[in-house]
């Protein structure tokens, strides 16, 4: 069932639109890092993480964006409640953004290898428009009249709910649950973040014992803007090495490739190549992360530290009785394949 409303919903990807925009910096970081996608997902494999990334956006163009990014979480009672936070700073040009976001998440266990993770977070916006270096704007204009630079700042909140069984996750994050409907002022920028709703789904098909092909679809919505659509197909070699391709449909086609180096560090490095409109004569995007978990247990990246194998599926162990006959022992935690 878990595989076929999968294929469902890359058929929806495979034949949406072609156009979009985006309010917050866009990352491929999720397809390794859940928490990238949704807050909700933080200690999802069970350790305390931490993640350090740089994204470079069109090469080619002066001025392009550039976004530093640090994130990470640590439990804060058991391994149901856990604690998250960002940072970044984004630049584009003479505009430029500072967001700071603080999140809870909640794990509740379901039955055998199925979870609901609950998350609500805050998030702060500095924005800034630098007017030293603009040419042909008005000087008379009442907004940027004895002004040097255009700032402003602004709170929002979002929340997000993740479903786990086995192999397979759908969820629902809205990053930025609220918006701004007001008239801005013609002397005061409206620096408001929009509405955004974030749906996703993802599942892990077993090959064999090594290897494993993690298949996902994430759909954006911002506000007033089109639909944005992703699709990614990446192979995960002896859960420690991975490699992918990412597919947007503004035209964008990006190779991932990473794995775990040693004592709880990872290493990703994700090219992002446009194959229509200004994205294709951009040079590319370049973005590299480097993360470190925690009391990292083994070389299995993709492996939950207190469950073994999660995903996995739990396998009865019997004791034959000549009296009673089969009787069960215990159960054991084996891999999905």
């Amino acid at each position: 069932m878990r595989r076929f409303i999968f294929y469902i919903i890359l058929m929806v990807f495979l034949f949406s639109g072609k156009l979009c925009a985006q309010q917050l910096p866009l990352t491929t970081q999720y397809l390794f890092n859940p928490y990238a996608i949704n807050p909700a997902m933080a200690g999802y494999f069970g350790y305390a993480e931490l993640y350090l990334d740089y994204r470079r956006e069109w090469v080619n163009i002066q001025g392009g964006p550039q976004t530093f990014r640090l994130s990470g979480f640590g439990q804060i009672y058991q391994d149901k409640m856990w604690l998250g936070g960002e940072v970044y700073s984004d630049k584009t040009g003479a505009f430029s953004t500072f967001k700071a976001s603080i999140s809870y998440s909640y794990i509740l266990q379901t039955g055998d290898n199925q979870n609901l993770f609950f998350g609500i977070w805050g998030n702060y916006f500095q924005h800034s428009f630098n007017l030293s270096n603009v040419t042909g704007i008005d000087p008379n204009d009442p907004l940027i009249q004895n002004r040097s630079s255009i700032n402003g700042s602004v709170f929002n909140a979002g929340f997000g709910i993740d479903y786990n069984r086995l192999d397979f996750n759908i969820g629902f994050a809205m990053p930025n649950a609220f918006s701004n409907n007001s008239i801005p002022s013609p002397t005061k920028p409206d620096f408001s973040m929009q509405r955004e709703a974030i749906f996703y789904a993802s599942n892990i098909f077993s090959i064999d014992d090594q290897w494993q092909i993690l298949g996902s679809v994430v759909f954006r919505k911002t506000k007033n803007e089109p639909l944005l659509t992703e699709g990614s197909a990446m192979a995960i070699f002896d859960k420690q090495f991975w490699s992918g391709l990412t597919y947007r449909n503004t035209g964008v086609l990006a190779l991932n490739i990473g794995g775990y180096l040693f004592k709880g560090i990872v290493f990703n490095y994700a090219y992002e190549i446009g194959t229509s409109g200004i994205s294709r004569a951009s040079g590319g995007s370049h973005e590299i992360t480097l993360s470190f978990r925690m009391g990292m247990q083994g070389s299995n990246y993709f492996e939950n530290k207190n469950q073994g194998n999660r995903p996995g599926r739990r396998v009865k162990r019997y004791r034959y009785n000549e009296q009673l006959g089969p009787q069960i022992i215990d159960y054991q935690n084996k891999d999905n394949r």
